[in-house]
């Protein structure tokens, strides 16, 4: 018998703005969108959504899950409770973990793991390492490629690192012919490489401070995306670029996007969010944000750059490490790992930037749930409070303070590097396919619930 919701009085946000109707929910899908007082037969349950905002289930493409090889940091399960509690109802994860996805079997072996334990839909962006097994991977059901230009220790492996343009050149072209996403991580690493070099022969300590100093230069971000987005124009790859923070990129994008080129770009929390303050009291857990919100010109274009379409979406680069891994990253930034559990509490932080002004609620449903969506070709499937879509939503109180505990994450490692800020809103229902997965910060879904989502061809 099918499930029948009718999710009553709540307002429903939209890229367009607020709309005061009832979502009607049957089985798996969005059946109609109604006035407040449309009859809809008595066979229906209700859930009372008074006070509260109605969005779209959201959806992440910047996932860490750590699987398989680093289960230790995080794990599927983990992970998706975590997103689910924090509203999310879909995410892409990545290849830097061991042995990388770099192959069919191994695509394959990794959908296997996810399917017993992952609560939430998700999808995996394959490394492009070998080029005859880019067309082999696209038709096994990648949901698209990662790019790492970066290089050094975990998680940015040296054995996924592509920086070479030749290389990159031929790599954009196979992408290409597959129709799917290509998600680069920029990066000039032998000009990041020189820079430290020549700061550390001038006397300047090869410590934490250095190393965030030097990765977080804007030359380092703009020389690389100045060559992706040529190698873009070339080739016609659906090009997206992650961890947008500099100025310069800022001003490439906005030019490059005007030319009419195919390329979206995301920033994640640790760039707009983590301050001085933060990376003076917590060390590596700030990094690399406390470099970058010091700087007044950069967060300008920044938030600039979010509210007019530069900057496309707002990923959150769930990224769990120990605290004892962080410690190793302190001792040598140059090869240990660093990077932070997100999915929690992330849509707090947004929620408290809209209430501060600094993002527009109707931009945020665009940024964090329909455009990524439309990125890996699921709009308006997820993504979207439209008649006909997948019933995936999430319930949020506008109003709820919420002040993070490392003791209450739902992620592995157990530690936030938000501990103790004052947030404003929250969500407190998440819902997949017509299912509630999470309520009032308590997971009710159960692993293996989630499906994996294959490419869609643009």
């Amino acid at each position: 018998m099918s499930r029948r919701v009718r999710i009553r009085n709540g307002v429903i946000q939209t890229p367009l703005g607020p709309l005061e109707q009832d979502v009607v929910v049957d089985g798996e899908r969005i059946a109609a969108l109604v006035q407040r007082d449309a009859e809809v037969g008595d066979d229906i349950a209700e859930i009372d959504a008074t006070g509260l905002w109605v969005f779209p289930g959201l959806v992440d493409l910047h996932a860490h899950t750590r699987v398989p090889g680093y289960e230790y940091k995080e794990d599927f399960e983990t992970a998706s409770r975590a997103a689910a509690v924090g509203g999310y109802t879909t995410f892409v994860d990545m290849p830097n973990v061991e042995p990388p996805t770099t192959t069919v079997e191994l695509l394959e072996e990794k959908r296997e793991i996810a399917k017993a334990a992952c609560l939430i839909d998700w999808g995996h962006f394959v490394a492009p390492t070998e080029l005859d097994q880019i067309p082999r991977l696209a038709e096994a059901g990648a949901t698209g490629f990662k790019v790492f230009q970066v290089t050094g220790g975990y998680p940015h492996d040296p054995r996924l690192a592509i920086d070479d343009p030749g290389r990159l050149y031929a790599t954009f072209k196979a992408i290409a012919a597959t129709g799917l996403a290509c998600v680069v991580h920029p990066f000039a690493q032998t000009l990041f490489e020189r820079l430290s070099d020549d700061e550390a022969a001038q006397g300047s300590a090869r410590d934490i401070v250095l190393f965030g100093r030097m990765y977080t230069m804007d030359v380092v971000w703009r020389t690389a995306v100045a060559v992706l987005l040529e190698l873009q124009r070339e080739t016609g790859v659906q090009l997206h670029l992650v961890h947008t923070h500099a100025a310069g990129t800022v001003r490439l994008l906005r030019a490059a996007k005007h030319d009419g080129l195919s390329v979206t770009a995301a920033c994640d929390p640790k760039y707009i969010h983590l301050r001085h303050q933060d990376l003076r009291e917590q060390g590596a857990r700030a990094l690399p944000g406390g470099f970058i919100t010091e700087d007044e010109e950069r967060m300008t274009e920044i938030w600039k750059a979010i509210d007019d379409g530069t900057i496309d979406v707002l990923d959150s680069d769930h990224a769990p490490h120990t605290l004892e891994d962080l410690e190793r990253m302190t001792a040598d930034p140059w090869t240990g790992p660093w990077g932070a559990p997100q999915y929690d509490h992330m849509l707090s932080l947004l929620l408290t930037d809209v209430h501060e002004g600094r993002i527009r609620l109707e931009r945020l449903v665009e940024l964090i749930a329909a455009t990524p969506a439309k990125i890996i070709g699921r709009y308006p499937e997820k993504g979207a409070v439209l008649p006909g879509s997948s019933a995936d939503l999430v319930l949020i109180d506008p109003d709820r303070d919420v002040i993070p505990e490392d003791h209450r994450m739902e992620s592995k490692p157990g530690w936030t590097p938000y501990a103790g800020w004052k947030l404003k809103g929250a969500p407190v229902l998440t819902m997949l396919r017509g299912v509630v997965i999470a309520r009032d910060g308590e997971v009710v879904g159960e692993p293996g619930f989630g499906r994996y989502l294959a490419g869609i061809r643009s």
